[in-house]
């Protein structure tokens, strides 16, 4: 099975959308034993590879994929951030607790705190997440971000 995974990776590459979203399908299909593949295709100067490779995570919605996908939030491509965003919150409330660390360790980047926004509204709306400390109210509001850290670690330790 390696081989057809490292196959099916190395079609991501193709200047042919078609056998890339193929090659995207067989991967979410096979689930898990990709991702740890997949991980280094984030970095890499290739728009479309950078988009597949987190569609794929995104589909696949595994835990294990979380600190990639939070990693992605900071992503220079705005796709790539919005598809990281939408498979943590497909995986769910198991987001959280990564979410609220990334927003202590690096809470000064606007583009991090924006994707987080989007991932807890995202599992708000869902039912996955109440906002009992309201980190989405700070994370809309310039003037509350002191208390964005001490707010996300609070939140971190409870989850």
């Amino acid at each position: 099975m390696g081989q057809e995974i490292a196959e099916l990776v190395k079609c991501l590459f193709s200047e042919d959308g078609i056998v890339r979203q193929k090659a995207r399908y067989k991967l979410v299909k096979i689930g898990k034993p990709v991702i740890t593949l997949l991980i280094g295709l984030q970095y890499l100067p290739d728009q479309h590879v950078r988009w597949e490779a987190m569609k794929t995570l995104s589909q696949i919605a595994d835990p294990d994929s979380i600190p990639i996908l939070v990693n992605a939030l900071e992503n220079t491509n705005s796709d790539v951030r919005w598809l990281a965003a939408d498979g943590l919150i497909e995986i769910g409330k198991e987001s959280i607790a990564s979410l609220m660390l990334a927003l202590e360790e690096r809470g000064d980047s606007r583009i991090l705190r924006e994707g987080v926004h989007h991932v807890l509204k995202g599992l708000e709306d869902k039912g996955l997440y109440i906002d009992e400390y309201d980190i989405i109210g700070i994370l809309e509001d310039a003037e509350r971000l002191a208390l964005l850290r001490p707010t996300a670690a609070k939140i971190r330790m409870r989850s």
